[in-house]
């Protein structure tokens, strides 16, 4: 159910008048009755509707000090005993360290439950009775004017309004006007916003519109500058709106954006001159500018500026270049000349001194650091930028398309920009963390829109939330993408991954290298996590040409061994476990033989295969169907070895297969395998052998764990069957995880460089894909979907959804 009230409070800091100003007589209209000088004013059409919405309110609940909110909480017998029939108004004065309200609507008998036990006392002033109420341990003071009804925690304010109104020439009283049918309506004026050392106004005066919702709140209205003294309205008088863009690179991580746009740069230029004392030439770099903004993230300041033409805009700067790097496919460029650039645009951006610089379709991006043009371009490529969030769509409705000043706060901050709109304080609002202002001008005021959006427990919200844990980069190329291992005590992951320089690196989630080791060559395959000593302890089991290795998680070897052998081993090494009570039986392949070792480094005597007619092709694997065991064993010659844990033979097939470099499947009760012909396979528990010719591409993939059999036929993907039509482009085989939160396919496509998460019924997950360039390992830690892979030639990355 939605919650509507149409504008929020109008708050108005009210402009002094002299004594000698003219006024007018008294009507029924309420700013008639309004305190001299009200701080804080705001009509509200029905108090108890609006006393259960704010109470309701989750926004307000988390809002420092919110005006009217405090005042429900604060005077609760005293609202109880308010039963207005008609719009009322509510002014709010500050006196010292005091807020005094004071409430205007038409009488009626029923207006207020006086107390029938302390009935009020009461008191003359100038003719007129005052009662004097006491509720919530205070007093209150009440009098009737002309059919209105008047209350106020202080005497000398309701002495104020008896003894007359406000002045004709008043703006509250034209701004009292504006509204006519909203629950809740307000006028405010600006208090200067500090901006660095300096003071300066938004505007004078604003009127606004809120809606209350279940999940946050929405504002529209006005806002005007009636002051002398140059305003930041004032900057954008004689500009037209120019749609926003900045969304596309703002990533979701980002603590605060401000953007201005603008169809004429020399305009603007101009009407920036009030803020500068000396004159600041735009360079012609700006000239096919429409839209500016600054990015603040946890690595630095930024700021970005779009071009209608880029090529024009390029060609300005290429004079100033140096290139520095490449990251993520984007070229770094060392940029000389960011501190001048930019000057002329504060106090409405930020004014950093920015030296990177790094260009993507129509954006410039000038950055403080490396680090954070990295975190940009980043969240660019993962596609965790604000435009494809789901907050960001549920707001989009309600903002322009187009405005001249833009603030999003992404950390749930109410700052100085939102806090007046909102009558409370600055302060955090953790679950609503996106809050955005827009002014759009016209004329001589801005329409202005504010959005404060909750997150929802239920969806995932700025997209997804794929988060980076990591990126790191290693001292030589990968050699073997990065895994998952298991840590024991954090219960989370880390990963482990090898260069071409045969080292080895265990990186913890948080991006830091626990250690790096140099191994004796490539690791086969991939590494296998194993618990030898049955204590919950995992350790690292693989091999390389020379050696067959245990490490724990320290990198350190676990005796007795490494195994080494003069033979080469060819084949990755087989890890069975065959009753999963972590009694293992590891199988090192050389050529024509297999040697079967067990937790203790010592030859399994009772396993009689020794050796095959020719070389195995395959590393042996252990499929269990119903209450057996099978070995199997393929070799070059085509022939494939099904056998029993000793080693002897328990399925004879007769035939000889091609073998492709797919693993062999356990399919229903049949044994499956793919050729190199593209011919599927599937073979009974007694040898017999069907065959089924496939009409698919090169790059075919057949892949089964447990209950889920997933295919690849260039970029279709079958899940279980259920056809996922991928974008077009060449994919790494897709690597499946089972879990109790689901079953997720992890793939990635090598062209365009993005990483796909899917799950069981074919649904891309909200913030996929994201960047990165090889085989992804997934897993679930505390919940949460985590995905890695490479992200570049020596770069590995860590992903949490």
């Amino acid at each position: 159910m939605r919650f509507r009230f149409t504008p929020l409070f109008l708050v108005l800091l009210a402009l002094s008048f002299s004594a000698c100003e003219k006024r007018i007589e008294r009507s029924e209209n309420l700013v008639d009755y309004l305190p001299s000088n009200p701080g804080v004013v705001i009509k509200i059409a029905n108090l108890e509707t609006a006393k259960k919405d704010f109470e309701n309110s989750s926004l307000y609940n988390e809002l420092s000090h919110p005006l009217l909110y405090e005042f429900i909480k604060l005077y609760p017998e005293f609202v109880a005993s308010l039963k207005p029939q008609y719009p009322s108004a509510i002014s709010f004065k500050k006196s010292s360290d005091t807020t005094h309200y004071t409430i205007i609507t038409k009488y009626h008998p029923e207006v207020f439950q006086f107390d029938s036990v302390a009935p009020p006392t009461n008191k003359k002033y100038k003719k007129q009775t005052i009662d004097i109420i006491k509720r919530d341990e205070r007093p209150h003071y009440s009098t009737v004017l002309d059919s209105v009804f008047v209350i106020s925690s202080s005497e000398k304010l309701i002495e104020n309004i008896v003894d007359g109104t406000l002045p004709e020439s008043d703006p509250l009283r034209k701004a009292f006007q504006l509204n006519q049918t909203a629950e809740l309506s307000s006028i405010f004026t600006l208090e200067p916003l500090q901006i660095d050392s300096t003071q300066i106004q938004l505007g004078t005066q604003a009127a606004m519109a809120l809606d209350i919702l279940p999940k946050g709140a929405m504002a529209t209205g006005v806002l005007i500058d009636r002051d002398s003294l140059p305003s930041l309205l004032s900057i954008f008088e004689g500009l037209v709106p120019q749609r926003n863009q900045i969304a596309q690179v703002l990533p979701v991580s980002a603590k605060q954006a401000r953007v201005v746009t603008f169809q004429d740069a020399q305009l603007l230029s101009n009407n920036l001159q009030t803020f500068h004392k000396d004159s600041i030439a735009l360079p012609s770099f700006f000239d096919a500018v429409v839209e500016i903004g600054s990015i603040e993230t946890s690595s630095g300041s930024s700021m970005v500026v779009r071009s209608v033409d880029p090529d024009i805009t390029q060609e300005e700067l290429n004079t100033g270049l140096n290139e520095l790097s490449e990251f993520r496919e984007i070229k770094l460029f060392r940029f000389t000349e960011g501190a001048s650039l930019f000057e002329r645009f504060y106090p409405i951006l930020e004014n950093p001194s920015p030296n990177i610089l790094f260009v993507w379709e129509d954006f410039f991006i000038f950055s403080e650091s490396q680090e954070s043009a990295k975190d940009i371009i980043t969240a660019i490529k993962n596609g965790s930028v604000l435009e494809k969030s789901t907050v960001y769509e549920e707001a989009l409705p309600e903002l322009s398309q187009a405005s001249s000043f833009l603030v999003y706060n992404m950390q749930g901050q109410i700052d100085a920009w939102m806090a007046p709109f909102l009558s409370t304080e600055e302060g955090t609002v953790s679950k609503h963390p996106f809050v955005s202002l827009q002014l759009s001008s016209d004329r001589d005021f801005a329409h202005v829109n504010l959005v404060c959006k909750e997150l929802n427990g239920s969806k995932k919200q700025v997209s997804g939330v794929v988060t980076q844990l990591f990126s790191e980069s290693l001292d030589a190329p990968i050699l073997m993408e990065p895994q998952f291992f298991t840590n024991h005590r954090t219960k989370g992951k880390d990963m482990v991954v090898q260069d071409i320089e045969n080292r080895l690196y265990l990186i913890s989630s948080s991006g830091k290298v626990l250690w790096k080791k140099r191994l004796d060559g490539p690791i086969l395959g991939d590494i296998q996590e194993v618990d030898i000593l049955r204590n919950g302890k995992k350790q690292l089991a693989f091999a390389t040409p020379k050696s067959f290795q245990v490490i724990d998680r320290n990198g350190n070897t676990v005796n007795p061994f490494p195994k080494k052998f003069r033979d080469p081993i060819t084949q990755p090494l087989a890890v069975f476990d065959y009753d999963n009570k972590r009694k293992y039986r590891f199988v090192v392949t050389q050529g024509k033989e297999v040697h079967m070792y067990d937790s203790k480094g010592k030859t399994v005597t009772g396993f009689t295969f020794k050796k095959a007619q020719s070389n195995i092709v395959l590393p042996p694997q252990h499929i269990r169907m119903r209450t057996k065991d099978y070995l199997l064993i393929a070799e070059e010659n085509g022939k494939l070895n099904i056998l029993s844990r000793v080693g002897k033979v328990r399925v004879r097939t007769g035939k000889t297969f091609n073998f492709s470099d797919m693993p062999i499947a356990k399919e229903g009760d049949n044994f499956a395998l793919i050729t190199k012909e593209k011919t599927k396979v599937s073979i009974s528990q007694t040898g017999k052998v069907t065959s089924q010719s496939l009409d698919v591409s090169d790059n075919y993939q057949f892949k089964i764990l447990g209950n889920t059999k997933v295919t690849l036929d260039d970029n279709l993907l079958r899940i279980n069957g259920k056809l996922v039509e991928l974008p077009y482009g060449i994919y790494t085989e897709p690597i499946i995880l089972n879990s109790n939160r689901g079953t997720f396919i992890a793939i990635t496509e090598t062209q365009e460089n993005k990483l796909y998460v899917i799950d069981k019924s074919g649904t891309i997950l909200d913030g996929f894909p994201v960047y990165g360039t090889s085989v992804a390992d997934i897993a679930i830690v505390k919940g949460k979907i985590w995905v890695t892979a490479a992200v570049g030639e020596s770069e590995i990355a860590a992903y949490s959804l």
